[in-house]
């Protein structure tokens, strides 16, 4: 579960809804400056469910009983977090083979700084044992990748085309998550276009504000020049992505539920939400304007 909180009110956002989310960005990705991801049907699968072992816990509500309040997806222990993740992976995998091992990669990224540098870490890690587990959690997902990966990669291209080519998918799908994410979050205000400041770490809090991001270095195409690239709100309802990657403007809508700001038991919780309907945050993704 995604809290974000606003003037008030907590609004709260599923996480396989911002999958879901996740998935539109990547079926539009691709146009002359990028190149749409192959096999299609199978990447964009790996974006919309990367987070589908939260849908039974979003749907019981995991809930921060020292906040008084849904808990916030970071704020999950790692004990917790390993299974969940487990059990996403396998669904997954059952679905599309290619898709597991891409959410597989995800799932250990995330105890790995997202594969971007030797050694990083995780700020859910809490303790030393919360580290050895992780650490346990990454070992073991590479070992299950490497009879994936012979099951998947095929006589069509080499290994080094077939590897370069997944880890481009990695990334790609790391970009829709925080894209995603901050589609469910940013505040519908328009953000100066400077500064500009990376995007991700905003999501350890509830709080946020409109402002001008900074999202992850991918590759145009695999093994292609990379890019940065820039979201902002440039209008009410409008997001600005520079340069832009998709095949045209999108359309893109976020399912949200909200409570008033106030301590609450799980039970009232439950209660109220049940008693009131979600609503719709709209955008409309585009280019900078000429």
């Amino acid at each position: 579960m995604i809290v974000n909180r606003r003037p008030g009110v907590l609004e709260l956002i599923d996480q396989v809804e911002h999958g879901r989310v996740a998935g539109v960005l990547a079926e539009a990705w691709g146009n002359e400056r990028f190149a749409a991801p192959t096999p299609a049907p199978a990447v964009a699968l790996a974006a919309a469910r990367h987070d589908e072992g939260w849908r039974a816990v979003d749907g019981a509500l995991l809930f921060d009983e020292l906040e008084k309040r849904p808990m916030h997806f970071l704020d999950i222990d790692v004990e917790s977090h390993v299974p969940l993740y487990r059990s996403g992976v396998e669904r997954v995998s059952m679905l599309d083979a290619y898709a597991g091992l891409l959410v597989g990669m995800h799932w250990s990224g995330i105890y790995r700084g997202r594969w971007q540098r030797p050694g990083a870490g995780s700020r859910l890690a809490r303790s030393d044992a919360d580290r050895r587990l992780q650490e346990q959690v990454v070992r073991a997902e590479e070992e299950r990748w490497i009879e994936v990966r012979e099951e998947v990669w095929t006589e069509t291209e080499p290994r080094a085309v077939f590897e370069t080519r997944l880890w481009h998918h990695y990334e790609l799908l790391q970009l829709w998550d925080l894209l995603s994410l901050f589609l469910c979050v940013v505040p519908d205000e328009p953000a100066s276009p400077e500064p500009v400041v990376p995007w991700g770490p905003q999501m350890s809090g509830l709080d946020h504000r409109s402002e001008t991001v900074r999202l992850p270095v991918v590759g145009a195409r695999p093994g292609g020049p990379r890019l940065a690239l820039v979201a902002r709100v440039a209008a009410p309802g409008r997001i600005e992505v520079d340069p832009f990657p998709f095949a045209g403007e999108l359309d893109v809508e976020v399912e949200v539920r909200s409570l008033p700001d106030r301590g609450w038991t799980q039970a009232e919780a439950i209660a109220h939400l049940g008693r009131h309907r979600s609503r719709t945050r709209r955008w409309r993704v585009g280019p900078p304007a000429p």
